[in-house]
């Protein structure tokens, strides 16, 4: 429901809804987060480490090696998965594929996944900015209510002495 809603200004949606976006939210967010946890580092080798012997590739060494492991297990679990499984069906050529040929696999997952968190982060700040502006035009409501208390004919004939 929220991603349906997060191009719409917030000022201008209806009760029911800013109520199902406040309850349901945070949960929405809370998914949108976990499907972007990073994979494990040890699985990233181990794959790596079998799909070199398979093929016969020579691994990358050093800080070349470091940084790929360090890159694909940024990746969430299942989009390395669904990469590796790729490379590991069709990938033809003799040598050991480079993060790039994996990223190929999953871009638009993975696109998708950090733009659906980022519409989901907005709407959270829109619903924020509402609640802020409602506590603030009813805090400016009742600071001109007080003000014009104060100042209407009837307060200052209360306060004022009488001279009988």
């Amino acid at each position: 429901m929220s991603d349906s809603w997060h191009d719409e200004p917030g000022i201008h949606l209806p009760e029911r809804v800013r109520d199902e976006l406040e309850r349901h939210l945070p949960a929405a967010i809370e998914t949108a987060r976990l499907e972007l946890e990073p994979g494990d580092p040890r699985e990233v080798l181990a794959s790596l480490t079998a799909l070199a012997s398979r093929r016969g590739f020579e691994m990358p060494a050093g800080i070349g090696l470091d940084l790929d492991i360090e890159i694909m297990s940024e990746w969430p679990r299942d989009l390395f998965v669904k990469a590796f499984r790729a490379i590991w069906e069709s990938f033809r050529y003799r040598r050991m594929p480079e993060v790039a040929d994996f990223r190929a696999h999953i871009e638009t997952d993975l696109t998708e996944r950090h733009a659906r968190l980022a519409r989901l982060e907005g709407v959270r700040l829109r619903m924020e900015t509402i609640r802020l502006r409602e506590r603030w035009d009813t805090d400016s409501r009742e600071r001109r209510r007080q003000t014009a208390a104060a100042g209407s004919p009837q307060q200052k004939s209360k306060s004022a002495p009488s001279s009988a």
